[in-house]
Formats: C-alpha cells, structure tokens, sequence
C-alpha cells in the first residue's frame, strides 16, 4: 500500500497536508467523546473560577512518509564441480535481479557491490583463502549488509548437478538433477526472512541428450528456479517488516588483549587516581578496537551495538591485527592475545624486550603526570632494544639512574 493509498483512507476522518514524500493527516476531536480532553476542561475551569470555559479544541495528527523501495544484494555462489557451471552464475544472478526488480526491489549491480568491498579492503579472495570471515565463510550478514548499504542480503547456491541413466516404460532415459538453496537475511540483526531448498528434475530421452552439452539442460534448470523462487521471494517481501536500528536494545560488552594484562601488571608499583590508571591503559598499551570496519575506541574499553554477528578487530603497533567474526552478548567478554608482527619481531625480538619497553614507557608517561612508579623487576630479565649502534638499554640499574623508576629486588 503506497502514501496515497493510505491518504485516501483517511480522507474520510480528516484532512492532509501534503509535502513532497511526507503527508499529515490531522482529525479534530470532541471533547464530548474524550474523557481526557473533559477533564483537562474541568482542570481548567476549577483553576479559574472567576471565567467560563466555552471551548476545548484538539487535533490528532499523525505524520507519514513514504517508505523507499528494500535494497537487496545478491550473491550467488557455485558448489559444483561441474564444468562450465562457473560461467552460468552470472546469468542466474541476472535471473533473479530481474524477477526482484519488477517486484519493486532495488537490486545492487555487481560494480556497487566489488565498491563496497574494496572500500573495506575485504574481497572473495581473501574469504576463500581464509585470511578473513566474511559472506561466503559464515561470516556476519550485518557486516556485509552494512558494508554494502543493503536492506537485505540473498546468498544462493548450486549445490549440487548431476544426470542419471534410467529406463522409463522400456525407453532410454537420461535425467538432470539441478539443487539449489536460497536464503535473505535482514540487514540490522542478520535474521532470515526467507530460506528454501529447490530440487528439480529434467527428464530427456537418451537419444536427445546424446551428444549435447548437460549445461543445456542445466540452464534450463536455472530458468525455472529463478522464475520460480524470483516470484516467490517477490509475494513473500511485500510482507517483510525491515527493523528499524532505533528500536533494537543495544548490548554492552568488554575487550581488553594481553597488552591490557601486562599494563595492569605494571600498576602494582604506582599510586594514582583510578581516572589516571585509566588514562595510562590508554596511551601505554591500548590497542585500537573495530567493529565492522568502524573503530569504537582502544582497549581495555566497554562498548555497545546490537546483538548478534559481527566482525571484531583489534589492532596495535607492533602486534599482529586480531580479526575474527564473533556473537556480541550482552556482557560478552572478549580477552585477545596479541602477538608480535613480522615488524614487531624485527624490532624487539621477543616478548620479554615489548615488555621492558612498555615499562619504560609507562614510567615515562607517570613521570611526566609527576607520579613516581616503583616497579618490582625481581624477574626481569637484562633486556635491550634495537639495533647495534643505537641500542636503548632497559637494565633495571640503567632506568633507575634515569630516575624514572625505583626497582625492587635482585
């Protein structure tokens, strides 16, 4: 049902106001059908004794606006081993693009999609290869969706492709087995709207398909699925409710990495305000947190979003970037452990050398709050950092002639 429709509607209880997509539509109330506007009069009247109330006037008004066609994405994807099938998924997509757009879909063209994903620096490649969770390796339809700006996202999939000899009433026959699977997902909290397994057979006699091509009859196939699940999804979106994102009860959750740990560690020999630790946690040893593409702040940190999937990483000089698609909880705790980068390997050669130099700094950066620290290195390990030539000395005797710690211990 579309504004206009609706206005008609109400065309019988009031009047409209129109202003470009938006419409108004008021309706005057009795005060002698309300008994909140009656007793607002006698309110009104009691508190003026000395006058007479003669009219109470009132309007319901309700504001509508026209709701833009659902945006779809669609990703279709080859399960087969069938030859030339690769070549045929364009065609499917195609297929159900067009079943959906003359439904009133806004169905995004492939050019729109490979943006998306460039703009995030994710692509299939990197999917299939493992090096990332994204649409085709379980990963957050929430992502993708909010990546590519898409209402919904339809991933399809040939499952399966295969001919089978048999003999039907004395005659040679040859039958082509076509499977496929279809599923959309809504874009706020990932849920699915619409999911259907599609099996379908294409008997032909031996003679015909002798010396023809199976992907012939394979394509077939996919005419009739696309016509066939195109309408379907068509009927079934006109019942969708897309969730509007202000409605959804956000969730808090924590992430804190073994950088985090280490820093805490490090706290035992100061005494500051808690707000100042805080801070320290921050500048020393906190890593930059994102989720879905977007950083919301540095660990240790409590965050909010929806709930469900969604794509967490966590990424610090130094240190290895941590990625991973995770279900976000109400009070999930996430503890990372970070590990050296080829560049962080270089540069230290271990833990243990990270470890002195984050001291070092984090007694640098209390000394310039004007707070002494009093580290207890009793299991410190002689440690430098750097290159010959220019090497930063963190023995415990060198830092406390810096004056920037007092060491406790051996």
């Amino acid at each position: 049902m579309n504004i206009k429709t609706i206005i008609t509607a109400f065309c019988l209880i009031g009047t409209v106001a129109f202003s470009q997509n938006t419409a108004t539509v008021s309706q005057p109330v009795n005060p002698a059908n309300s008994a909140e506007l009656q007793t607002f009069k006698e309110q009104v009247q009691a508190a003026n004794p000395d006058m007479k109330v003669v009219s109470v006037n009132a309007v319901r008004e309700a504001t509508l606006v026209s709701i833009p066609n659902p945006k779809i994405a669609i990703f279709v994807k080859n399960q087969t081993k069938v030859a030339g099938m690769d070549d045929m998924v364009d065609g499917v997509r195609d297929r159900i693009s067009a079943e959906l757009a003359g439904a009133g879909m806004i169905v995004m063209d492939q050019a729109e999609i490979a943006s998306g994903f460039n703009r995030f620096k994710v692509t299939t490649a990197e999917e299939r290869a493992g090096l990332i969770d994204g649409v085709f390796t379980g990963g957050s339809t929430v992502r993708v969706a909010q990546m590519l700006g898409a209402d919904y996202v339809m991933v399809a999939s040939i499952i399966s492709a295969d001919r089978a000899a048999l003999i039907v009433g004395g005659k040679q026959m040859m039958s082509f087995t076509l499977r496929m699977t279809v599923k959309v997902s809504e874009a706020v909290q990932g849920s699915s709207v619409y999911g259907e397994t599609w099996t379908h057979k294409y008997p032909v006699t031996a003679e015909n398909a002798a010396g023809t091509d199976a992907n012939v009859y394979y394509n077939d196939l996919l005419d009739t699925w696309a016509s066939e699940t195109g309408a379907k999804i068509a009927e079934k979106a006109k019942t969708w409710r897309r969730v509007e994102t202000t409605s959804i009860q956000m969730v808090s959750f924590t992430v804190s990495t073994t950088i985090d740990e280490l820093i805490k560690g490090l706290e035992t020999g100061v005494r500051a305000p808690n707000e100042l630790l805080d801070e320290m946690r921050r500048i020393v040893g906190g890593a930059t947190v994102e989720i879905d593409g977007a950083t919301v702040g540095s660990s240790p940190g409590a965050f909010q979003v929806a709930p469900g999937m969604h794509q967490l990483r966590i990424s610090r000089q130094w240190m290895k970037d941590w990625q991973q698609t995770v279900n976000i909880q109400n009070g999930s705790n996430f503890k990372v452990a970070l590990e050296l980068s080829d560049s962080g390997l270089q540069r230290f050669q271990s833990l243990e050398k990270l470890r002195a130099q984050i001291a070092r700094d984090y007694a640098e950066a209390m000394a310039l709050k004007g707070v002494k620290v009093n580290f207890d290195t009793a299991a410190w390990r002689d440690v430098s950092v750097g290159n010959k030539g220019s090497e930063i000395n963190l023995e415990k005797k060198e830092i406390q002639q810096q004056g920037l710690i007092n060491a406790v211990g051996r």
